[in-house]
C-alpha cells in the first residue's frame, strides 16, 4: 500500500517537474508567442497611424495577407495618393510595387514601412524562433522577461527584450537594441481580444526611443 502511494506521489512530482521545465524553456516560450503574433493564412484589413517627429499624423488603411510561414503581402488601400502600393515578402526577399511608376523593386526588409516606425519585416512578420537565440533573463510574479540575440548581423534587430505573460504567453512589450546595446524603439501590445478562438493583441504601438513624439500605431 505504501509502495503504491509512493509510486503515485513520485509520478505526480515527475509530471509537475516536466511541465515546469517546459514553462522554463525560453525557446518554447518564443514559439508560443509566435503562434499568437505570427498568424498563418490570414486576410485582414488594418489601420496604421504614423505620428512623425515633426508633429504630422498620417493614417493608412492596409490589407495584409499571409500564406504559410514564408509568404506575406501588404497593400495600401488609402489614402488615395498611396493607394495600390504593395510589399511582398518571399522568404527573406522583399519586393515593393510602386503604382506611380508601375514598377516592382527589391527593397530591404529593414526599410521603414510607409515612413513609420515599423520596418517591412515587422509588418510582414519577423522569424523570432528561427533567427534568434533566447534565454530567460528575469522573472516577476506573472511575467517572463526574455533576452533574444540575433544569429547574424543582417537581421532588423541585433537584440530584443521581451515581456511575456506567464499564464497564456501573451506578449506585453518588446524592446529593440543595436549590437552595441542602444535601444532604438519599443513595441507595446494592447487590447487583447478573442479572434475566432485565438486571443491576441488587437493594437500594437511602436514607440521610437530616439524621438519621443514619434510612434506608429497598428490596429
Amino acid at each position: 500500500m505504501f509502495k503504491k502511494k509512493g509510486i503515485i506521489c513520485l509520478s505526480i512530482i515527475l509530471i509537475s517537474s516536466s511541465s515546469f521545465a517546459v514553462d522554463k524553456d525560453a525557446s518554447k516560450i518564443v514559439i508560443e508567442v509566435e503562434k499568437i503574433l505570427g498568424l498563418i493564412d490570414i486576410n485582414s484589413e488594418q489601420l496604421m497611424t504614423v505620428y512623425r517627429k515633426d508633429g504630422t499624423v498620417r493614417p493608412y488603411k492596409l490589407r495584409v495577407l499571409t500564406s504559410g510561414k514564408d509568404k506575406s503581402f501588404a497593400e495600401i488601400l488609402s489614402p488615395p495618393r498611396e493607394k495600390g502600393r504593395q510589399v511582398l515578402k518571399l522568404g527573406e526577399i522583399v519586393w515593393s510595387y510602386l503604382p506611380s511608376v508601375k514598377k516592382s523593386i527589391r527593397v530591404s526588409g529593414r526599410g521603414a514601412f510607409m515612413g513609420g516606425d515599423f520596418e517591412n519585416n515587422d509588418v510582414l512578420r519577423l522569424n523570432l524562433a528561427g533567427d534568434y537565440t533566447s534565454e530567460i533573463i528575469e522573472e516577476v510574479s506573472d511575467q517572463y522577461v526574455l533576452g533574444l540575440k540575433g544569429k547574424n548581423l543582417s537581421l532588423s534587430y541585433a537584440k530584443i527584450k521581451m515581456w511575456i505573460r506567464k499564464d497564456d504567453f501573451q506578449p506585453l512589450k518588446q524592446e529593440y537594441f543595436t549590437i552595441s546595446d542602444k535601444m532604438i524603439k519599443s513595441t507595446f501590445y494592447q487590447d487583447i481580444k478573442d479572434f475566432s478562438g485565438l486571443k491576441r493583441p488587437a493594437k500594437l504601438v511602436m514607440q521610437s526611443a530616439l524621438y519621443p513624439k514619434q510612434k506608429t500605431i497598428l490596429d
